[in-house]
């Protein structure tokens, strides 16, 4: 999981570590990555959640061995 993906726990609080994961396994990293990118369109100047720009890219993948 890149930075921008990892938004979703350490910038935005929107779940912890194991609800990330979780997410993952259960609708896969597109839905992820739509969370993060809802909330970063609702609060495009920075001003909820600080941050150095607005949109950062994210990857993330998912895989059980």
């Amino acid at each position: 999981m890149t930075d921008g993906a990892s938004r979703f726990t350490e910038r935005f609080g929107l779940g912890s570590w194991s609800d990330a994961l979780r997410l993952l396994a259960e609708s896969g990293p597109a839905e992820l990555i739509a969370q993060v990118r809802v909330v970063e369109r609702a609060d495009a100047r920075c001003e909820r959640w600080p941050r150095g720009k607005a949109h950062d890219d994210a990857s993330a993948l998912y895989a059980r061995i």
